[in-house]
């Protein structure tokens, strides 16, 4: 793994906040949407710029259709991670399973355990698709 923040080993005194970030990504990776739904709250949301979705069910909506229009996608290094608190903020490179390169963002906030919200975002295409 690849951070700019931290260079230990996630899995050696990892934080809560750590260990939610590489639940979330491991699942997403799988692409499957009731694992992913486990680590919300059941009043989570998830704010991007086509709207907000809020419960399990719109959030279940939103990843649909994610992995529908990109399919799952692999974590290929955390560039930058910083956990304050109950806030969890990360960019990372993604790679789909067509090959797709990805520079994504995030930041999660945190409670009890599980994601409250989530704020998505891209920060750039490595292949020059457009989205």
């Amino acid at each position: 793994m690849n951070t700019a923040t931290d260079t230990s080993s996630p899995t050696i005194n990892a934080s809560a906040g750590r260990l939610l970030f590489e639940r979330f990504m491991g699942r997403y990776e799988h692409g499957q949407i009731e694992p992913l739904l486990e680590l919300f709250s059941p009043e989570a949301e998830i704010v991007t710029f086509e709207g907000t979705f809020r419960g399990h069910r719109a959030i279940g909506e939103w990843f649909t259709q994610c992995l529908a229009t990109e399919g799952p996608s692999v974590l290929v290094s955390t560039d930058h991670f910083a956990e304050d608190g109950d806030v969890v903020r990360y960019e990372a490179t993604m790679v789909s399973l067509d090959g797709v390169v990805r520079q994504v963002y995030g930041v999660l906030t945190i409670g009890d355990g599980r994601i409250l919200a989530y704020l998505p975002g891209i920060i750039a295409n490595q292949n020059g698709r457009s989205f």
